[in-house]
């Protein structure tokens, strides 16, 4: 047989070597394969980095092309679409806008005259409907009193299980007929509600005061519901004509423990500090103001004969009746019925209220606005509020800005102002202590408050 084919040996390789090998041959492999990706990635960039000038240029312009049609789109979808929706936002964004001094803009730079003019026509017909209101308090027969107990018949607004629970675990608070009984609780740690289910804030019996913190779909405020309305009165700036004071400044001034603002005033470019008062400014028959004569315009106030809230149109002399009074738009409630809805042709802003039930207690609210807690309410969400606790009267204030309450030493609401104080402002609605004021009890009788010596029960928390 011929091994000639087989006389060479065969090249024989050891396991390891040829593992080696292997791997050598791999890591090969691997260093192409990352050469030829960087070397990709490079042509990439270079054919990135040779597009000509007027490539980058075009696809710039194509981007940028795209966001203004997508923005133009917007805009006009907002501007002209009738989807209710829509509709709704866009006349509240007017009506927000055009009912301010100093921000008209937002609306008239940005949006049609004729969109503006058609969507402030409702304004204009809702101030229409205010002319000839008249509140009259004719045929009143006072809400009967069905509790046995005398502190809930008062104080009908506190009867919820949350406080009557509390009272229950706490019975040294109900000591002569809870009369000394004082809870502050702004941060509300003890979970009270109102009979309404609302917050229960500050229950302050020796002031015939509670304060209530309300919430709606946007908004967060507070009520103050003064039970005695001789405790209510009207303050003018000291330097009336001159300057304007913020709220903490009247209440020092006037030894009050609550006040909110009130009137209008002359604001040019949002920068006036209260000196020049909007309508009449009454306090005991005198007029320090003067009046205002558009039509829509109510004079409202507390009249001395009987402790009551009237609402009219002005006549020359009225004022001599009034222990306190002023002017500004619109009235809300006129007998127990409300005489505004949705937003009344002005939007939604921060806002003030006050007003009165059947049985004489004074209602002070606060909304808050323009902030991320509160954007502020409409006219008819001020109204429902004050019919929730039982508004006979009730007239709206001057708002925006200027909305602020405060009490005993603190700010209770957030102003949306600058320093968020509030505004310098010509005059204010305020709150006596008790102890500071002669009132007729239910009885008829003078009764006067300052004889009291009872020392307070501050129930915890306090603050």
């Amino acid at each position: 047989m011929n091994n000639k084919n087989n006389d060479k040996e065969p090249n024989i390789i050891s396991f390891e070597d040829f593992h080696n090998g292997k791997q050598a041959s791999d890591s090969q492999i691997n260093s192409r394969k990352e050469t030829s990706t960087s070397t990709d990635n490079q042509r990439t960039k270079s054919k990135r980095n040779n597009k000509t000038k007027g490539e980058r240029l075009r696809g710039h312009f194509l981007r940028s092309a795209i966001a203004l049609t997508v923005i133009i789109a917007m805009y006009l979808t907002f501007v002209y679409s009738s989807n209710s929706f829509i509709t709704k936002w866009r006349t509240i964004y007017i009506e927000t806008a055009m009912t301010t001094n100093s921000h008209q803009w937002l609306a008239t730079w940005f949006l049609p005259d004729n969109i503006i003019a058609d969507v402030m026509s409702k304004y204009k017909k809702g101030k229409k409907s205010q002319k000839k209101l008249a509140s009259t308090w004719e045929d009143i027969v006072p809400e009967e009193n069905l509790e046995d107990n005398e502190f809930f018949d008062k104080y009908w607004e506190l009867k919820s299980n949350s406080f009557i629970d509390y009272l229950k675990k706490n019975p040294e608070l109900l000591e002569n007929g809870g009369s000394k009984l004082v809870i502050e609780d702004f941060y509300q740690k003890l979970k009270l509600k109102t009979s309404e289910g609302d917050d229960i804030l500050v229950v302050d019996i020796p002031n015939n005061l509670i304060i209530i913190g309300v919430r709606g779909t946007g908004y967060q405020g507070k009520l103050a519901i003064v039970k005695e309305s001789e405790q209510v009165f009207m303050a003018k700036s000291n330097a009336l004509g001159s300057f304007g004071q913020e709220i903490d400044s009247f209440c020092e001034t006037n030894d009050a423990i609550l006040g909110i603002n009130a009137s209008g005033f002359v604001d040019p470019k949002g920068e006036g500090f209260g000196s020049e008062i909007k309508g009449c400014l009454v306090i005991d028959g005198v007029d320090y103001g003067s009046h205002h004569e558009e039509y829509a315009w109510k004079y409202f106030g507390v009249k001395e004969k009987d402790e009551r809230m009237y609402i009219s149109s002005f006549t020359p002399g009225m004022q001599e009746e009034y222990r306190w009074g002023m002017e500004f738009y619109p009235s809300l409630i006129i007998d127990g019925e409300s005489v505004v809805d949705g937003t009344f042709g002005m939007g939604i802003q921060p806002r003030s209220t006050v007003g009165q039930t059947k049985d004489g207690s004074m209602l002070l609210l606060v909304v808050d606005g323009r902030q991320a807690h509160s954007i502020g309410c409409t006219m008819e969400d001020c109204a429902n509020i004050m019919l929730r606790y039982h508004a006979y009267q009730g007239m709206n204030l001057d708002g925006g800005s200027s909305s602020v309450m405060y009490y005993k030493g603190q700010f209770i609401t957030s102003s949306s102002s600058v320093t968020g104080r509030g505004r310098y402002m010509p005059n204010a609605i305020l709150v006596k202590a008790a102890a500071d004021t002669k009132f007729k009890n239910k009885t008829g009788s003078d009764n006067d408050s300052s004889s009291s010596d009872e020392s307070v029960i501050k129930a915890q928390p306090a603050n």
